[in-house]
């Protein structure tokens, strides 16, 4: 499965004329919650879910006990974890702060070598994000694609109709919902597997 990404401009905060390169960013594909990825480690290794949160309990405990006590730790192939701090207001002289103006900033995760190896090569693709902030794309140019592609292929699935017409999640159920009303399309399947054809 590929990984979705767009290419986004450089800050310009000197407010520099010439025009700034471009930098990549991945598209998220959704977020695993914390009950759906221990349910998914369970199904591929055997081990009861009760026994990976158990696990996974022990292992934060065990983590946050070490950092709050000023070690860097690693934690079997992920990496290593340790504490930023940051001050509660600007200073120039050591003697200009204390202790409690000292504030946690945050837990910094430095990947392993070998995690960062084992996901290459990744299969990447680009497409126009659905949440970019200058996306104006209309119901009817999206119904355009929309009818183009099922009319190509036969059929199209709404993460598919949300990467073909750079819209969100919410727009695009919106909008498949209408079309569904205005029958133009069809729904078949339930639940992963629903897909949208002609009608």
């Amino acid at each position: 499965m590929s990984i979705y990404y767009d290419l986004y401009a450089s800050g310009n905060p000197l407010k520099r004329k010439e025009q700034q390169p471009l930098h990549a960013r991945v598209i998220p594909s959704g977020t695993l919650d914390a009950k759906k990825f221990i349910e998914l480690v369970s199904k591929s290794n055997g081990f009861s879910q009760a026994t990976i949160e158990g696990c996974l309990q022990a292992v934060t405990d065990e983590l946050q006990r070490w950092l709050s006590q000023g070690w860097t730790v690693e934690v079997g192939e992920l990496g290593y974890f340790s504490l930023s701090l940051k001050c509660d207001r600007s200073v120039m002289e050591k003697k200009e702060i204390r202790s409690p103006s000292i504030r946690l900033n945050k837990v910094n995760l430095r990947v392993n070598k070998k995690f960062y190896e084992e996901l290459e090569p990744l299969q990447l693709e680009r497409i126009e994000s659905p949440y970019r902030a200058d996306n104006t794309r209309g119901e009817d140019e999206c119904r355009t694609l929309l009818m183009g592609h099922i009319d190509e292929h036969g059929c199209i699935t709404r993460a598919d109709f949300m990467r073909l017409a750079a819209i969100s999640r919410d727009k695009a159920v919106e909008f498949l919902r209408k079309y569904l009303d205005e029958g133009i399309i069809r729904r078949y399947g339930a639940g992963k597997t629903v897909v949208y054809l002609k009608k």
